[in-house]
């Protein structure tokens, strides 16, 4: 009976969530490298600017250090989207990729023109990093619009290196506003931040070798709280914290007390800064290869696990994280090496995630907010253990090439950022 009410929800479903783009980055990411991405998107940039009639002066495009460098192999490679952040009002958004870049867009008006003809999303602030982009986090009040002066300015993102200290960047202008001390005393040398976040309160958590972590005010150079847990990671296991748990946008931004963090040795600490050190509350042994994100549902009671090297969805009731509760079922595997496809929970239409052939799965925010049992279930009926996907949204756009970022705008949950390969698009349900 369960599966048949899963099966009938996917047609429903499939007819009527068509996710079509309605303005996109264009071919400005299909190039086949990096410093002719960087041609294309000044050109753009330029012809664009220049036909602006408004009299508005727009802020030029950073150029990368690298941009003379044409014998450099790492100028060789396409170029991926690693990220998007939406802004907290829904009227911007930033993106991340592996060319060092780090972009800032605003969401265009919506136009009634022939959906084969987009919209060109281009930059409004682009700057670059010197090197590789290990892990980064935005402020979750980041705006263009910030009129609370109360409050630190929100265009805010921290960035994590190799060799590098963890810094705090400026949206707008890309310049470097702090250095936090990051660095190992015993090496002298500077720990590589895997994972970051910054919270509600303005702390700023990260995590690196050894499960490490350590807790900064976001305006001071030295940690307020570090520890690391003096457990060893089984054999073939790697002791780094690899995520922090996520929190769904457009929710109620509070405080939840304790956090959560996970290892690519499949463990999940708490985070406490009252407390002397990381407590460990889960350890799976299981062929996955490490967590890469923990997500949380709206009402904070449950808890979504994604592993490397896994064809599922962890599921557990935070109040007992020894038990996984239920699975939500993948139609495919989560390679070590494949594309980084990622899980997003939002308030309004529960998880989401991109596949290899460029498709969204869903699972609805009733069965996310009851742990993966639907709202309509009585206590009676057989425990779900493993949960297909409620719906499969189609995008339009090419199969070959993996939908690896999927993000709803809080501020409009039926419109949603999409990236696919180092193309980034703007789509709307139904179109």
């Amino acid at each position: 009976m369960v599966q048949g009410h899963y099966e009938s929800l996917n047609r429903k479903n499939d007819e009527r969530m068509n996710a079509i783009p309605y303005c996109d980055t264009g071919e400005v990411f299909e190039a086949d490298t990096i410093a002719n991405v960087w041609k294309r998107e000044d050109k753009e940039w330029l012809k664009r600017t220049q036909s602006d009639r408004s009299g508005y002066e727009y802020p030029r495009l950073g150029e990368s250090p690298y941009i003379n460098m044409t014998d450099d192999f790492r100028m060789e490679k396409k170029v991926i989207c690693q990220d998007i952040f939406w802004s907290c009002d829904g009227t911007s958004f930033v993106s991340v990729h592996n060319d060092f870049g780090i972009r800032q867009y605003l969401v265009p008006e919506e136009s009634n023109t022939d959906k084969l003809n987009r919209n060109l999303l281009l930059p409004f602030t682009r700057f670059f990093r010197n090197q590789s982009i290990v892990s980064c986090a935005i402020d979750p009040f980041y705006t263009l619009y910030n009129e609370n002066s109360d409050r630190l300015a929100g265009d805010r993102i921290v960035v994590g290196g190799k060799n590098f200290p963890l810094q705090l960047y400026s949206l707008m202008d890309g310049q470097c506003i702090l250095s936090y001390d990051t660095m190992n005393k015993i090496n002298g040398e500077y720990e590589t931040v895997y994972s970051v976040k910054i919270d509600v309160e303005s702390r700023v958590y990260t995590g690196s070798c050894r499960n490490k972590v350590a807790i900064y005010d976001k305006s001071r150079r030295d940690a307020v709280w570090m520890n690391q847990s003096t457990k060893k990671a089984s054999k073939g296991r790697q002791s780094i914290i690899s995520c922090f748990e996520e929190q769904p946008m457009g929710g109620q931004a509070l405080s939840r007390g304790s956090l959560l963090c996970g290892s690519y040795a499949n463990e999940m600490f708490q985070v406490d800064c009252r407390h002397q050190r990381l407590e460990r509350l889960n350890y799976t042994r299981t062929v996955a290869g490490g967590i890469v994100q923990i997500l949380t549902s709206d009402n904070g009671r449950y808890v979504y696990v994604v592993r490397r090297n896994s064809d599922a969805i962890s599921i557990y009731d935070r109040r007992n994280l020894q038990h996984e509760l239920n699975v939500l079922r993948l139609p495919f595997r989560i390679h070590h090496n494949s594309a980084k496809l990622k899980a997003y929970i939002d308030t309004a239409y529960g998880l989401s995630m991109g596949t290899p052939q460029g498709t969204i799965l869903n699972w609805g925010r009733d069965l996310v907010e009851f742990g993966g049992v639907p709202s309509h279930n009585s206590v009676d009926d057989p425990l779900i253990t493993s949960i297909p996907p409620e719906s499969e949204w189609r995008t339009n756009l090419s199969s070959t090439i993996p939908a690896t970022v999927v993000k709803n705008c809080p501020g409009d949950p039926e419109l949603f950022a999409l990236s696919h390969g180092g193309t980034i698009s703007l789509c709307r349900f139904g179109g």
